[in-house]
């Protein structure tokens, strides 16, 4: 875990709505910015009252300087109340937490697949390739329909054409993300990419398959239920291989081949 985690009065710089019921924030908060990697999280206090009483976590979308973005799906009354903040409000925050992606020297081609919210996380990481200008980066996409699509325009400003899958066929092809996964490796010749992923359990299992089937390093960020965010409830156990590990303190990322589901 992060040796130092900081609380601080963050500034909302903007708050837009991006797509029905998904708002993209951006805060000015210098000190948790500087110290923030992808793959880790904050939690935010959504108001000053005791309704909602638990801190909410959110990953780091975009990482810049003194800033970084959050992207969150409104389905509740905390998300409800950041949803109505507005540009110049204050937000108390406490981060950078958990343990985030780790890029080794080993590592060269990449595939990044998301289904859903669980895209957030991973636009960080991209983020931090293309910087660090790693060979192949690809990138798989899931969503329900075209409307739940969602960073496709994100990663196209990194120079990365992402591969779109929708469960209705309304946009990209009429597939689920780990079929398309599967596909990348069918018609990608000698590639033998780490992969990095987020999304719904059921998406996790099959790549975990996929990857213990390849023999490929696979790391997930986790989406299970997030309370205190600091180890202290143990509300966010998960099993492993080798001891029961937090999600908030030991995660959110993990090696997924590690997991016992």
């Amino acid at each position: 875990m992060n040796a130092r985690i900081i609380q601080e009065c963050g500034r909302i710089i903007s708050n837009d709505e991006v797509k029905p019921g998904y708002f993209l924030m951006e805060v000015n908060s210098p000190s948790i910015a500087k110290g923030a990697k992808p793959g880790q999280f904050v939690t935010i206090r959504c108001s000053e009252t005791t309704s909602p009483l638990l801190r909410r976590p959110f990953s780091f979308f975009k990482i810049n300087g003194s800033r970084f973005q959050i992207l969150y799906e409104v389905v509740g009354n905390a998300t409800r109340i950041l949803s109505n903040m507005a540009p110049g409000d204050k937000i108390d925050i406490l981060g950078p937490l958990g343990n985030g992606f780790t890029i080794s020297d080993k590592h060269s081609d990449f595939v990044l697949i998301a289904g859903g919210i669980g895209i957030a996380p991973l636009t960080a990481l991209a983020q931090k390739l293309v910087r660090t200008r790693r060979k192949r980066i690809y990138v798989i996409i899931g969503a329900r329909n075209k409307k739940k699509l969602l960073c496709e325009r994100d990663f196209k400003e990194l120079g990365i054409e992402p591969i779109i899958a929708t469960d209705d066929g309304s946009y990209g092809k009429k597939a689920l993300a780990t079929e398309l996964l599967d596909e990348l490796f069918s018609k990608g010749g000698a590639i033998f990419p780490t992969i990095f992923t987020c999304g719904p359990e059921a998406m996790l299992k099959r790549i975990a398959h996929v990857a213990r089937k390849r023999g490929l390093d696979c790391y997930a960020s986790l989406e299970t239920n997030i309370a205190c965010g600091v180890g202290v409830c143990l509300g966010c156990a998960v099993r492993t291989k080798s001891s029961y590990k937090l999600v908030c303190k030991d995660g959110p990322v993990f090696n997924l081949n590690e997991i016992i589901w």
